[in-house]
């Protein structure tokens, strides 16, 4: 079990920095924000990924 301790400590970590990142993804997109986080102005799909409802 010793040698093991590190591989889970590691393995936790990147666990939880992907699913803080899928909770930001989720959030934002919650609240409407682009994904890409460069805005929407220079786009060439901005007009079907945010389309007027």
């Amino acid at each position: 079990m010793e040698l093991n301790l590190p591989t889970i400590i590691v393995a936790a970590i990147v666990a939880a920095v992907f699913i803080a990142i899928v909770a930001k993804s989720i959030s934002d997109k919650k609240k409407g924000k682009p994904s890409c986080s460069c805005g929407c102005s220079g786009c060439a799909m901005k007009d079907t990924c945010h389309s007027k409802k």
